[in-house]
């Protein structure tokens, strides 16, 4: 056997040889072209009235960050998406400009700012549902409210908002409210403040059989409320927040309410005064807030009232909810929505029967129970949905609208597919409402009109575990 003899110098060339080609292998850049784009300048146009700063800060990326070439295209739209949940523009589109050799980019968004004052008169049923008030008050028009109510959206360019309202009719409500996203030059923390005082002629003062049976005096206000709350927000980062608010609840009633129900307010009371301080947590990564198609949401709130001051009210109790959206196939034509929601009451007491609501009451409700409502301490529910894009088209109304930032409307419709699952726990009224204690299924069919991204009509025929069968109108048509 031959003995090759080694030269000193061979061993170092060849461990230099090798992570040579190690170094090939692994490099990101080998044999293909830079994966990354460097954001050298961000531009925005059409921003006459929102600051600069408020638009970035929506952002996921800013000036200086790198982003990936094949996600640029998931970029821009997620990027847009957020922009348009601001509220602020009814139209967005983000462009890459200045593509250079070395690969900085400049960032180019447009946008098109909404109308910032809403002067919007009141005309609205004061009932649970459109369901209720077509059916079962039977159109009654002492059941609706009127008057005005202002918006006056981004007054300082920062997104902040300022609402007030003048109603009369059922409800005789005058409301003001103040919210601002960010006072600190870190742009987390927020804050708001809310005003209420109302009063009503007729008055829910108990539940039978799952409806609540109403009183109305004509010759004098049956329950006055006045609420005043501060609150404060932090955002450390773009799909997080952290929420503050105390508020302070003052209630009065007519003596002949307590006679019908001295539960009312609980020991025959015609008032009641509490404060309450509640802490929210919300991580929401839905691209749509008004219809989601896609992403996620989840919120926990902690929420205690009476806090010792009076001895009106003692309750403490925990709310979440989760939410998941997806899109389905390569056109992305059906798109799947869960829903979730519960509440946790951790002080058993006896509530007073104002405060024991549950499902029923607007936001909160079973498909197919719209002429109902299920009280209790405690609740869960889950809505899940299957839609079908049927139709997405732009509508330009041209001359025939007045208002500039209406004249483009964004139109979809969806066929939808509903099954809502749900459970109200009520150890204290139950024993007139069959409801109650007891598993709650509904569903059907339905139709959803979205227009202008943020306002939703929902045509939908449900039946429940009653067997009862009808047609169902919702709507959100929120300014």
């Amino acid at each position: 056997m031959k003995i090759i003899p080694t030269c000193k110098y061979c061993k170092l060339i060849g461990q230099f040889i090798l992570i040579l080609g190690c170094w090939v292998l692994i490099s990101p850049s080998y044999g293909q072209e830079n994966n990354w784009i460097v954001v050298n300048e961000i531009e925005i146009e059409g921003n006459k009235k929102t600051k600069r700063e408020t638009i970035l800060r929506e952002l996921d990326f800013n000036e200086g960050d790198t982003l990936r070439i094949v996600e640029l295209t998931q970029t821009l739209a997620r990027n847009q998406d957020l922009l348009l949940n601001t509220g602020l523009f009814y139209t967005v589109a983000l462009n890459i400009k200045n593509w250079e050799d070395n690969y900085l980019v400049t960032m180019h968004i447009k946008v098109r700012e909404g109308w910032y004052i809403y002067p919007i008169p009141i005309f609205e049923l004061a009932d649970r549902n459109f369901n209720v008030w077509w059916k079962q008050q039977n159109r009654s028009f002492k059941r609706v409210n009127y008057g005005l109510r202002g918006y006056y959206y981004n007054i300082s360019g920062r997104r902040d908002i300022l609402k007030a309202t003048v109603q009369l009719g059922y409800t005789q409500k005058y409301e003001l409210e103040y919210s601002l996203p960010f006072i600190n030059k870190a742009k987390t923390v927020g804050m708001s403040t809310n005003f209420l005082f109302s009063r009503n002629k007729e008055v829910g003062y108990t539940t039978q059989e799952n409806d609540v049976v109403f009183y109305r005096d004509d010759e004098r206000f049956m329950l006055r409320r006045i609420r005043y709350g501060i609150g404060t927000t932090y955002r450390p980062a773009l799909y997080q927040r952290h929420k503050v608010d105390a508020t302070y609840f003052h209630r009065i009633i007519a003596d002949s309410v307590k006679i019908f129900n001295p539960d009312f307010f609980l020991e025959a009371k015609e008032k009641q005064r509490y404060f309450s301080i509640a802490y929210t947590y919300q991580w929401d990564r839905r691209d749509i807030k008004a219809y989601p198609m896609k992403g996620h949401l989840i919120e926990a709130n902690i929420t205690k009232e009476g806090l010792g001051i009076f001895d009106d009210r003692n309750a403490l109790f925990l709310q979440s909810a989760l939410g998941y959206y997806v899109e389905l196939g390569k056109k992305k034509k059906y798109s799947i929505a869960n829903y979730a929601k519960g509440r946790l009451q951790i002080l058993r007491d006896k509530p007073p029967y104002y405060n024991n609501q549950a499902l029923g009451y607007f936001g909160d409700y079973i498909r197919g129970y719209e002429f109902y409502v299920i009280d209790g301490l405690d609740y869960a529910y889950m809505k899940n949905t299957v839609r079908y894009e049927l139709f997405k088209k732009e509508i330009n109304w041209s001359k025939f609208m007045p208002l500039e930032a209406f004249r483009i409307m964004p139109f979809k419709m969806y066929l939808t597919i509903n099954s809502d699952l749900g459970y109200v726990y009520d150890p204290h009224y139950s024993i007139n409402n069959p409801l109650a204690n007891g598993l709650l299924w509904g569903g059907g069919v339905g139709l959803d009109l979205v227009i202008y991204v943020d306002k939703v009509i929902q045509i939908e025929y449900s039946i429940n575990r009653l067997g009862e069968k009808g047609v169902y109108l919702h709507y959100n048509l929120f300014f």
